[in-house]
């Protein structure tokens, strides 16, 4: 017990980043653009692919039923690259996740690919370092982030970050890789903290899909909600945090 225990905490320990190649800003903006045009073709593809094949939810439903694993594989791939590529909205995914899988079904599928797009990103932003983070956000935008600059408190904002939605989730994201935590913890801890908002969309995808088009108003309209909330909320957080240096030194 004392044996697993001791791993446990190897295993969620902060690790200090590793010393790798500095590669520049401008390399690092062209690598990301690159496999963003690439994804953004193949999305395209597939938006083509399924307006000439399917042009009512049964004829999609009968082809996810008839190459269910397939489906699963391209959902997952799909869902992966839009953790990694931030210009995605993730709601749409997981949208598409319900109506075609089910509510919970998706759900689970877009748990896995999220986790499998959100080790991507880690790996990658502790490969090109700090610079690729500013080649897609700004970097007062990065320095603002609570995880950022409150390392001590960060498992915890990290779950409240996640937990809110309308958060810039990708972006914090992007951001855990410029920062010492453990990938096991984020893991655990975002993986956790993301279930509501994604059971959310499914259920209102599955709604969509099984023609409930009431029950998919209510679950979109709650979710949008929630999502403004959430956006106000983490407004105010960052603004608080803008402020707090100012006011420290107005006190001395």
């Amino acid at each position: 017990m004392g044996k697993r225990t001791e791993q446990a905490k190897i295993l969620f320990r902060d690790t200090k980043p590793r010393d790798t190649k500095h590669y520049s800003k401008k390399f690092a903006a062209i690598a990301l653009g690159i496999f963003s045009v690439l994804s953004c073709i193949l999305a395209a593809l597939g938006v083509l692919f399924l307006n000439a094949n399917f042009q009512d939810t049964d004829a999609l439903q009968a082809f996810v039923d008839k190459n269910y694993l397939l489906s699963a594989i391209a959902l997952v791939l799909i869902c992966a690259v839009q953790v990694i590529v931030a210009l995605i909205p993730g709601e749409l995914v997981e949208i598409a996740a319900g109506y075609a899988f089910g509510s919970v079904m998706g759900a689970f599928i877009c748990l896995v690919c999220i986790t499998l797009g959100s080790v991507t990103v880690i790996l990658l932003t502790r490969k090109f370092g700090r610079r690729l983070v500013e080649s897609l956000y700004p970097r007062e935008k990065i320095d603002a982030l609570p995880i950022i600059n409150n390392p001590k408190r960060r498992n915890i904002l990290t779950v409240l970050l996640f937990l809110i939605p309308g958060t810039p989730k990708d972006l914090i994201t992007y951001a855990v890789g410029i920062t010492d935590m453990s990938v096991p913890a984020y893991l655990l801890l975002a993986t956790a903290a993301r279930f509501p908002s994604i059971i959310m969309s499914t259920v209102g995808g599955h709604a969509l899909g099984s023609d409930k088009f009431v029950y998919a108003l209510v679950a979109f309209a709650i979710s949008g909600a929630l999502s403004l909330g959430g956006s106000f909320v983490y407004t105010r957080i960052i603004k608080k945090h803008r402020n707090k240096p100012k006011k420290e030194e107005g006190e001395k």
